[in-house]
């Protein structure tokens, strides 16, 4: 007797079933792979700003590694894999805060050096668990325990000028002898320049680099007068420079002496030292109770003559120094806010344009040094 061949189909039926299960169980496997290898190896962050220029350019795509430094266990486990603060394309929040575990650190590969570019979660947003504030990159300039000072925008370690990086932005006058147009700047890879109309003053604020400036004066005299660098008044209080205290009238331009919290280090509760790092001990040092007045501190309703730091923490600047938010405005960076090293930008795009017209091909693979 013959097979009938109704029976086949009815075993070539069930396959699409399979199909549908196995392909659920692919996505449900690559979704947990690429939630830990973006926790524990590497992950990709875009550039929103310009800070970073001309080392980084907004619109790159950067590889950040983890091994590096050692992967930060989660501290808000309630998330959505492979998301960071919201669900995509939407403003719901992507993660429950209910169960906050403690934070630890995997070992790494080496330690973080002076002149690392780190990225990291902003210790200014507080409303969130430390694993789920906003991203940051800038260059490590001091480690816990150095001395920093700025003076005249130059940036001194240990008393030490620090090496010159030869993408390091600042802010220029450029004085013309005539009017310059879009092409000029564009040539020249002057980004958005600022034209000043002033009488005593034609020309254009410009941010580019020591070696840029000095090549204007001299290839360009017929159209260039004079480059003169922008600095901030010395003397006059900003409230929006850290430790945001009238004792300390700092500029981003002449900042410090002050030193870096070293873990271990034991440090005065007097006036001077309350105003800057009491911020930092009150909110980063997991101490609950701590009250200050001008002059004394108090933990546990308990005054304390003396303080002994529990963490390490990091100065940080970005490249295009003068418009930049970094550790002159906020402070200094936590350990446990350290995400991991940039080590490469993966591809680019001007975000201007549209996203394949905008590509800048030559930052392709490009090394982060």
């Amino acid at each position: 007797m013959r097979i009938p061949f109704l029976g086949k189909r009815q075993r070539g039926a069930a396959a699409p079933v399979n199909t549908f299960k196995d392909w659920i169980g692919s996505i449900f496997f690559a979704a947990i792979a690429a939630t830990l290898i973006r926790w524990m190896i590497i992950s990709l962050y875009v550039i929103p700003s310009g800070s970073m220029e001309s080392t980084l350019l907004s619109g790159d795509f950067v590889l950040v590694s983890k091994l590096h430094y050692g992967a930060r266990t989660p501290a808000t486990p309630l998330q959505i894999p492979l998301s960071h603060q919201t669900i995509l394309g939407t403003k719901i929040p992507s993660y429950l805060d209910w169960i906050q575990l403690p934070q630890y650190r995997l070992p790494g590969l080496v330690k973080i050096k002076r002149n690392d570019i780190i990225v990291f979660n902003t210790p200014v947003d507080l409303d969130r668990p430390v694993d789920l504030r906003e991203y940051w990159i800038k260059r490590c300039i001091a480690l816990p325990g150095d001395l920093i000072r700025i003076s005249h925008k130059q940036v001194y370690v240990n008393d030490q000028l620090i090496d010159k990086c030869n993408s390091i932005q600042y802010r220029y006058f450029i004085k013309t002898k005539r009017p310059l147009n879009n092409a000029f700047f564009e040539k020249n890879s002057f980004r958005n320049p600022v034209i000043s109309t002033t009488p005593s003053r034609e020309g254009y604020t410009v941010y580019a680099t020591p070696e840029k400036v000095s090549q204007l004066t001299t290839v360009l005299p017929s159209y260039v007068q004079s480059v003169e660098p922008i600095e901030d008044a010395v003397g006059i209080f900003n409230p929006s420079i850290y430790p945001f205290s009238p004792a300390f009238s700092w500029t981003k331009d002449n900042f410090g002496p002050i030193v870096v919290p070293q873990k271990g280090t034991t440090i005065q509760m007097n006036e001077e030292n309350i105003a800057l790092y009491g911020h930092f001990i009150k909110r980063f040092e997991g101490k609950k109770d701590v009250q200050f007045t001008r002059n004394e501190c108090w933990i546990n309703g308990q005054q304390i003559h003396t303080y002994t730091f529990l963490r390490n923490y990091y100065f940080v600047m970005g490249d295009n120094r003068d418009q930049s938010s970094d550790s002159r405005f906020i402070g200094f960076i936590p350990e446990d806010h350290i995400v991991g090293k940039a080590v490469m930008v993966l591809f680019s795009s001007d975000r201007s344009k549209s996203f394949f017209g905008g590509m800048r091909w030559n930052r392709l693979l490009h090394t982060i040094n």
